[in-house]
């Protein structure tokens, strides 16, 4: 290094040291910068998801009696993570673009590299131990930023903290060149805002609308992740960031306030069975699992997954509402993912089966149903004559019923297959195509409802048999229903309990009987 690039790198860290950024130069016009910065973020947005399938793979893995504390710790970066996806979403929206997380480019194909090859790691969907602990110390590992290398521009070199670094840096030297107004040109009806993401103290959402705001935002996503790589604590709450978290699983113990990093964590102990956590491969495809339930039970859960994502898509593109929704999706993946687990890996009885999070699309609909026109005069002809296109069969009468923003929230286990969280009139077509090839009525009983403004509660029953075992079933049920203003429902939301149509679904089909001549 000569004495000209010394002291440039001696500028580089003096600047960086004081305002927290590196002093770039915009070198191109507004439409290619905005470019550039445009692919940063949605890049970013991919590496804030690419952690999350492993660490749900971790979480979900663990023994049911393992101290709580440690579930609590992932599910904590779990929540953060997703957090920090949607404020990437919202600097996305902010500069312009539209954040695109739906599709094959966007969920990795594990095991997977980081965009850019960034850390140089490859992430694998580990089941809970210490070598997949070891993994998110690893992503998370707080590390000295090095102000000549983000001033690079070569991403893959850089560390999480040093790209985070980049792209604030990118947006600093395009304000500088085009001012606030040019850069953060996008409509700022697509931010999300604070109420729209609420998760206690895991951190708020950040509307982004200029510079001060998307800087704020940037930081708070390094803060909680990597952290620092000199301090433990971070905030007034002292609050850890994430590698910090992870330590203290690696270790088994607890920080306690004073702790440091050369003293590593000093608390209360955690007691962990490593070896009690379900055992799965790391690196197995759908296509490792012959045809059969298995298989399709982890298509299904696939295919939920991937649903789920272009609902946070949707969010992030103007329609906020769908945001939590499609959170709440992602809460209840723990039950399919243990009906997984619970089967052997075939061919490999020290291994269990696991959801291997690959991209699949839904299936093309079967038929295409367009609804009826239709007035309401209130919300109880509304139910009424849902209940009565359930009872006929009539689906573009049922589809007359529901707004085209419909969310119809039937969680429940993966092996009932027509469960799921399904979205406008499209979803509701699926979940019925669904429904249709797995269930005959014999009744749907509505037996009480009642009315308060623009919401409903009914509570009934159903009866039926399966198509595939021909078993009866009966279970009871209660539908929350939130309406628009022209009467069509906007919400429905079902909670019964599925063991009973678990049951028949799982039950051998009666043996036909046989007639013999005499």
């Amino acid at each position: 290094m000569n004495l000209n690039e010394h002291a440039a790198h001696q500028d580089l860290d003096t600047t960086f040291r004081e305002k927290g950024y590196v002093k770039l130069t915009s070198h191109k016009d507004l439409a290619h910068e905005l470019d550039d910065i445009r692919d940063l973020l949605q890049k970013a947005m991919v590496l804030e998801h690419a952690v999350i399938p492993p660490y749900l793979t971790m979480l979900y893995t663990m023994d049911d009696d393992i101290d709580p504390r440690v579930p609590e710790v992932i599910h904590s970066v779990v929540i953060e993570e997703m957090l920090h996806f949607v404020m990437v979403g919202n600097l996305l929206n902010a500069v312009g673009g539209t954040p695109n997380t739906s599709g094959p480019d966007f969920l990795l194909d594990y095991p997977a590299t980081l965009p850019f090859g960034i850390e140089d790691l490859e992430i694998q969907l580990h089941p809970f131990s210490q070598h997949a602990i070891h993994q998110a110390m690893q992503i998370e590992h707080p590390k000295y930023v090095r102000p000549e290398v983000v001033a690079s521009h070569v991403c893959s070199d850089m560390s999480i903290g040093e790209y985070y670094v980049y792209i604030e840096s990118r947006l600093r030297a395009a304000v500088e060149s085009f001012g606030e107004k040019a850069v953060f040109c996008g409509d700022p009806t697509r931010q999300i805002e604070p109420e729209q993401f609420c998760h206690g103290s895991y951190g708020t959402v950040i509307p982004v609308t200029d510079l001060d705001s998307a800087v704020a935002s940037l930081r708070q996503i390094c803060d909680q992740g990597e952290g620092s790589p000199h301090n433990i604590w971070q905030g007034e709450e002292n609050d850890i960031p994430h590698y910090y978290r992870f330590n203290e699983i690696y270790c088994e113990r607890m920080y306690a306030h004073g702790d440091t990093i050369a003293s590593g964590p000093t608390g209360e102990p955690l007691t962990i069975e490593w070896d009690k956590a379900v055992r799965t491969h790391s690196a197995a495809k759908v296509s490792d699992y012959p045809e059969g339930e298995l298989h399709k039970a982890i298509v299904r859960f696939n295919r939920r997954y991937s649903e789920l994502l272009e609902n946070l898509q949707l969010a992030l593109s103007g329609r906020p509402l769908k945001l939590t929704p499609a959170v709440m999706a992602m809460g209840s993946l723990r039950e399919d993912f243990r009906a997984i687990v619970s089967h052997p890996f075939p061919g490999d009885n020290a291994y269990h089966a696991a959801p291997t999070f690959e991209y699949t699309p839904p299936p093309p609909p079967r038929f295409q149903a367009k609804s009826q026109a239709v007035t309401f005069s209130n919300n109880q002809a509304t139910l009424e004559k849902l209940s009565q296109a359930y009872a006929d069969g009539d689906l573009p009468m049922a589809l007359a019923c529901l707004s085209e923003q419909l969310v119809w929230d039937m969680t429940g286990p993966v092996d009932v297959p027509y469960t799921g969280v399904f979205y406008g009139h499209e979803g509701f077509s699926r979940f019925w195509s669904l429904m249709s090839q797995t269930v005959e009525f014999s009744s749907e009983v509505v037996e009480k409802v009642f009315f308060s403004d623009n919401q409903a509660m009914a509570y009934g029953s159903q009866q039926g048999i399966t198509k595939s075992t021909r078993v009866p079933y009966s279970y009871d049920w209660a539908i929350r229903y939130e309406f628009t203003d022209d009467h069509r429902i906007r919400l429905m939301r079902n909670y019964f309990n599925p063991m009973r149509i678990q049951a028949a679904l799982a039950a051998t089909p009666p043996k036909p009987r046989s007639f013999i001549n005499k």
